[in-house]
């Protein structure tokens, strides 16, 4: 069976994550000072009902921030859900419900929106992304461009959307491209193929952190041409990257991988996008990863509703 990288999931080191950022992004607001525009106008003991509503089609992801927001910024708010993340949303959807106090309804309006607008929009770019590999066996995975800070809110909005998340940082994985190769090369004076590399991260690997865990880490390395998939294969690394590859040339890499080294999954990289990746999922490629997903995707307009 192929190894996975980690999924990320609403867990502890996501909400820490959103702990900071939320901090960040009142303060960006209120700086240390307070929010005289509605201090200004609205009574101390006013309540009232918002409804958070989609403007557009998409795919919800963010909910679990509203429940976290209001235990950390210690708000007067009760929130009810009426989607759950994962959910197709349509203009005019009610999503949320918030209701409590005036002035905290109205000094986060702007942080609510922007964490939401912001996952939902990358939800939603995945799940445009994921529909067009439908029937071949490629799945769609995110990368490591993300915006800095939000990489596993960004990336647990992928998965909303249908995706499937790459590693999740350095620590994860190891990635060997021409570069790690070149750099080995000079600075120790060995001749070495790309394939040797593998056997050598791999015991690396073994020696650091015991044979179990050793073996348990992915190892992929990144290609650009036929000859060197040709080095790599009898290595056996886990997943092989195929960068800037046209689709015949993806074809026959899929073809010499099934010859040579079935059980290495291949991943195919660079210049995706919408109008792409449907031939390149048909040359039978098992992973295509899309940086598109979280550094080319904008914000669903999500707004207020008062009752």
């Amino acid at each position: 069976m192929a190894k996975e990288f980690h999924q990320v999931a609403w867990d502890d080191l996501i909400q820490d994550d959103c702990r900071q950022l939320l901090a960040l992004a009142v303060r960006e607001d209120l700086g240390r000072e307070h929010d005289w525009s509605t201090l200004s106008l609205i009574p101390e003991s006013a309540t009232g009902e918002v409804h958070i509503v989609a403007r557009q089609e998409g795919v919800l992801a963010g909910c679990p921030i509203i429940p976290l927001m209001i235990e950390e910024l210690e708000l007067e708010i009760e929130a009810t859900f009426h989607r759950e993340d994962r959910a197709a949303i349509e203009p005019g959807d009610r999503l949320i419900t918030l209701k409590g106090c005036v002035r905290d309804l109205l000094t986060t309006e702007r942080v609510v929106l922007n964490f939401l607008g912001r996952m939902v929009g990358v939800a939603t770019l995945t799940r445009t992304y994921a529909r067009q590999v439908e029937g071949t066996k490629a799945k769609v995975y995110d990368t490591r461009k993300t915006t800095p800070g939000w990489r596993r809110l960004e990336k647990y909005a992928v998965n909303c959307g249908g995706g499937t998340n790459h590693r999740n940082g350095l620590y994860e994985a190891v990635m060997l491209k021409d570069n790690h190769l070149a750099w080995y090369t000079e600075s120790t004076g060995k001749s070495a193929q790309l394939g040797d590399l593998v056997g050598i991260v791999r015991q690396f690997l073994i020696d650091q952190l015991g044979e179990a865990e050793g073996n348990r880490r992915i190892i992929e390395i990144e290609v650009d041409r036929l000859e060197q998939l040709q080095q790599v294969l009898p290595s056996q690394p886990d997943i092989v990257l195929l960068d800037n590859m046209d689709c015949e040339t993806l074809t026959k890499a899929v073809q010499l991988r099934d010859q040579v080294a079935p059980e290495v999954q291949l991943e195919a990289s660079g210049g995706i996008n919408l109008k792409t990746i449907r031939g390149i999922a048909e040359t039978g490629v098992d992973r295509i990863s899309v940086g598109a997903l979280t550094h080319s995707a904008v914000n669903v307009d999500l707004g207020y509703d008062w009752a």
